[in-house]
């Protein structure tokens, strides 16, 4: 599985997460997936119906 690191970047000063990649391609679903099961704030959605 690749990376989450591929689809977020979160800043070590003030955390704020920044998208890397809106639309992830198939090997990276999972991993968008994972981030936003784990995230503690629940600020990240994954919308698998988006066009």
């Amino acid at each position: 599985m690749r990376s989450r690191a591929e689809v977020f970047d979160q800043s070590d000063e003030d955390g704020i997460v920044t998208l890397l990649e809106p639309s992830p391609a198939e090997d990276l679903r999972a991993a968008a997936r994972e981030a936003a099961a784990v995230c503690p704030a629940s600020a990240i959605a994954i919308d698998d119906h988006q066009q």
